[in-house]
């Protein structure tokens, strides 16, 4: 192997919460990593990125557009290097519905090396003629241990505030379970009282938004996400890796996969029974196979080792 004469560079692009993890992340193992904040319409924020591009040894984007009228395809046109598109949630959606429309840049689809952060992407881009590799993203918010479940029973509902991301969530089943199961008390981040319909009944609390999750967590012994289209929920992860119960759409080991109405007040019921009897302890199972599949370290050395790969010669 050529040995190289300097730290690996790498320009993260996209997504700014996961962009920033990753560069902190990468720059831990040798990277010299920069995320770059989307440019807007900016010629100059274009031209900046532009030039990061062609120092960097990777363009790394989360998340991004397949259509043909993007920047994208004028990276791939300016450099021969690699550039990674990791997809996640919308993105990986809006994709889809690009392909859909037959506006789809053969360029992005075969220029570009494809991961997504969840196993169900790989069957979902294979429309858009992406050949994606299911690629883990590192979590860091994970529990190291399991935390006592409270006195009182109460319920994690999350629904997003802005109406574009809101669009993907199941809405109408969330704001149901209240009136449904009014022995149960709820409380609904990050969408304050006022951006929600109707009044509200007297056992749900509307926080808004909350700096203190791991306050909440401690709060709640269950965790409820209902989504028509979802990535990995790092939510999700870090609920069970407390020894909370999450209630999920999507398939999780150690979650309860419902989708209905009928199938999320069955098994609140069933918790809240057993709560109610003394025979509800934290969800010690689900807390270790998160902690298993989703170690943070572990997840950060095999992205490493990926981009690693799309830089360096194999030996011999």
């Amino acid at each position: 192997m050529v040995a190289r004469s300097h730290a690996p560079r790498v320009l993260l692009l996209g997504l700014p919460y996961f962009g920033r993890i990753l560069a902190e992340g990468l720059r831990g193992r040798g990277w010299r990593a920069r995320y770059a904040p989307h440019p807007g319409r900016s010629p100059r924020g274009w031209l900046r990125i532009a030039r990061a591009a062609a120092e960097s040894d990777i363009v790394y984007l989360v998340g991004g557009r397949v259509e043909r009228r993007t920047p994208v395809n004028v990276l791939l046109h300016l450099r021969r290097r690699p550039l990674v598109m990791h997809w996640e949630g919308t993105d990986a959606l809006l994709a889809v519905q690009a392909a859909r429309r037959g506006d789809v840049s053969p360029g992005i689809v075969e220029g570009a090396t494809h991961w997504c952060d969840a196993p169900w992407f790989v069957d979902e881009l294979a429309e858009t003629g992406i050949a994606a590799a299911y690629v883990p993203l590192p979590v860091p918010g994970l529990a190291a241990s399991v935390e006592p479940l409270p006195e009182r029973f109460r319920v994690l509902l999350y629904l997003p505030v802005d109406a574009f991301d809101r669009e993907v969530f199941d809405a109408e089943t969330i704001l149901r379970l209240p009136h449904e199961l009014p022995e149960i008390e709820f409380v609904l981040i990050p969408s304050p009282a006022e951006s929600l319909p109707g009044e509200l009944p007297p056992n749900l609390e509307a926080r808004g938004w909350t700096d203190d999750i791991d306050a909440l967590y401690r709060e709640v012994s269950a965790y409820v996400r209902l989504t028509t289209h979802d990535g990995i929920s790092f939510m999700a992860l870090e609920a069970l890796s407390r020894g909370r119960y999450v209630i999920w759409t999507h398939p999780q080991e150690g979650a309860i996969q419902a989708r209905t109405l009928d199938e999320v007040t069955s098994a609140l019921r069933e918790l809240a029974q057993r709560h109610a009897a003394g025979r509800l302890g934290p969800n010690e199972e689900g807390a270790r196979l998160v902690r298993e599949r989703f170690d943070y370290d572990s997840l950060l050395a095999a992205l490493d080792g990926r981009l690693r790969d799309l830089i360096e010669p194999a030996p011999g």
